[in-house]
């Protein structure tokens, strides 16, 4: 079972505990009372020239702890000085040691919108992430299928979050590609060998004919590395383990 599968099935375990404290009807109810504003994630990355969406994560299954005295705010504080464009905030609890309460705390300090980084099977967690303050869910096209994608797509749709779907291959490209308003995200690091290929952005970028906002994410450690994709038409980059540990 490979560590992607091991995390899928965690998930929905910890979902069977989440509803229970929290049902679906509790959260859908709290949101009408709220009426919270539109998701502005994609307003924010679409009109710049280079657009960094900075990662805030405590660790993760290949690189182990990344950041022993973890204070997300204090982070995405220095993130928007350093001039991030946007927010990626991993909550998932047991193999990157995150909490949708970080992203509740962050969102009480910045400006900048924030995507929700987790790993969504179930409606509940579309739901769950506008109501802690996310502008953007994560739809991993490997662990979905086409049904799953197009109804997750709906509901985001109906709660005014924008989505963007990570996809790592030719395959999964083609399966999202006609859907026009998706933030198209691609995974350089392959979640099954973790192994690293700042190509493989590239590669699918240069067969994606479609105007879909594109992103790089994985892998990016350099200016360098960010030239180098800005010279293959990418402008958006997803950065984290760089950032985090203040090599970039």
């Amino acid at each position: 079972m490979s560590i992607l599968e091991k995390i899928v099935l965690n998930t929905k375990a910890n979902l069977v505990h989440k509803k229970a404290e929290l049902s679906l009807e509790q959260i859908k109810s709290s949101l009408e009372d709220l009426r919270l504003p539109k998701g502005r994630f994609k307003d924010m990355i679409s009109t710049k020239d280079e657009a960094i969406i900075a990662e805030i994560k405590k660790a993760s299954p290949s690189a182990g702890i990344i950041a022993e005295e973890f204070d997300p705010v204090k982070i995405a504080v220095e993130y928007e000085a350093f001039g991030a464009s946007a927010l990626s905030i991993l909550t998932e609890e047991d193999f990157f040691m995150g909490s949708v309460n970080y992203l509740k705390e962050v969102k009480k300090v910045t400006a900048l919108p924030i995507l929700r980084k987790d790993f969504m099977i179930d409606e509940y967690q579309i739901y769950e992430s506008k109501l802690i303050g996310a502008d953007c869910i994560l739809l991993i096209a490997s662990i979905l299928s086409d049904s799953q994608i197009e109804n997750f797509i709906n509901i985001a749709k109906k709660l005014e979050l924008d989505y963007l779907i990570e996809v790592h291959d030719e395959n999964e490209l083609r399966r999202i590609e006609h859907f026009e308003d998706a933030l198209i995200g691609v995974n350089n690091r392959d979640l099954k060998t973790f192994e690293v290929d700042l190509g493989n952005s590239v590669r699918l970028r240069n067969l994606f004919k479609q105007k879909n906002i594109f992103i790089a994410e994985s892998g990016i450690q350099s200016r360098e590395d960010i030239d180098y994709l800005k010279l293959n038409n990418i402008k958006v980059f997803l950065i984290g383990e760089s950032l985090m540990r203040g090599s970039f």
